[in-house]
């Protein structure tokens, strides 16, 4: 069982359990409002990677040095990285996203290989023809359940 002590959102969480709101549709409704709080920290990594996939689709420039696959698995990364160094997620959660990674990055070379769909914009960080920050996408799905699956 991970410790819910070693992120900062489990001091905030603990003390959001930890209040008594008064009976009736109060209670309701703080009890609403503290299922949407976690919830929305469970898919921070995932609206964090579709902010970065909307953002790069619409302004991400043509003539850039660095091709913009590229980007979005450097900024994957290191939003990884910043959310470790943040204590914004556990150890044990990283591992779970990397599963999911490798994963993911599998199921993309099966599928791109009997032609399912390709990636069409060019590249460097890529195995075969599937970019590294596909992985991500998956990663991003590991992460919500790691951590929904912890708030159970």
């Amino acid at each position: 069982m991970v410790d819910l002590r070693h992120t900062r959102f489990a001091a905030i969480r603990t003390r959001l359990e930890a209040f008594e709101p008064r009976p009736g549709w109060h209670a309701w409704i703080y009890e609403f409002l503290l299922f949407g709080f976690k919830q929305a920290w469970a898919c921070l990594f995932g609206a964090l990677m579709l902010a970065l996939l909307l953002a790069t689709h619409l302004f991400y420039p043509d003539d850039a040095a660095l091709a913009r696959y590229d980007f979005l698995t450097l900024a994957a990364l290191g939003i990884q990285i910043a959310m470790l160094a943040f204590r914004l997620e556990t150890m044990e959660e990283a591992k779970v996203i990397f599963a999911f990674h490798v994963v993911g990055t599998v199921m993309e070379l099966f599928k791109t290989a009997f032609g399912s769909w390709t990636y069409p914009e060019a590249n460097l960080l890529r195995i075969g023809g599937v970019p590294l920050f596909s992985g991500f996408m998956y990663a991003a799905v590991g992460s919500y359940i790691a951590r929904v699956w912890r708030d159970l």
